[in-house]
C-alpha cells in the first residue's frame, strides 16, 4: 500500500513538470507570434510616416506657388485647389502621427514579450521536498 502511494506521488509530480513545460511552451509560442504580429505591423506603417515632412511641406507650398501662378482659372478655383493641398497635406501629417504611435506601441509590446520570454524561460519549479 505505501509503496502504491509513493508512485502514484512520482507519477503526480512527473506529470505535474511536464505541464509546466508545455504552459512554458504555449507562452513562449504565444509570445514569439505577438512579435511577429507586431513586428510587421511596424514594417507595414512604414510607408505611412511622414518621414520628410519638411520637403513634403516645401513641395505643397511650390503646388499651391503653381497655382497661383496660373491664368486660366479664377481666384476662387484657386483658393478652392490651395485649400485641398493644404487639407491633404495635414491628413498625411495626421496618418503619420498615428502610425507612428501605433509603431511605438507594437515596439513596447515587442519589449514585453521578450522580457516574459525571459522571465519564462528563468523561473524554474520549486523541487518537491
Amino acid at each position: 500500500m505505501i509503496m502504491e502511494n509513493e508512485s502514484n506521488g512520482s507519477i503526480d509530480r512527473n506529470h505535474g513538470s511536464y505541464g509546466v513545460m508545455i504552459k512554458k511552451s504555449v507562452v513562449i509560442v504565444l509570445a514569439a507570434m505577438t512579435i511577429l504580429i507586431c513586428g510587421w505591423l511596424i514594417l507595414g506603417l512604414v510607408s505611412s510616416l511622414d518621414i520628410p515632412s519638411n520637403k513634403n511641406d516645401q513641395f505643397a507650398s511650390e503646388q499651391k506657388w503653381r497655382v497661383d501662378q496660373r491664368s486660366d482659372i479664377d481666384s476662387c478655383e484657386k483658393q478652392i485647389i490651395k485649400n485641398q493641398i493644404d487639407l491633404k497635406r495635414a491628413n498625411e501629417r495626421q496618418i503619420s502621427g498615428r502610425a507612428f504611435q501605433t509603431q511605438i506601441l507594437a515596439l513596447l509590446i515587442i519589449v514585453l514579450q521578450l522580457i516574459l520570454i525571459v522571465f519564462v524561460i528563468l523561473i524554474r519549479r520549486k523541487p518537491y521536498s
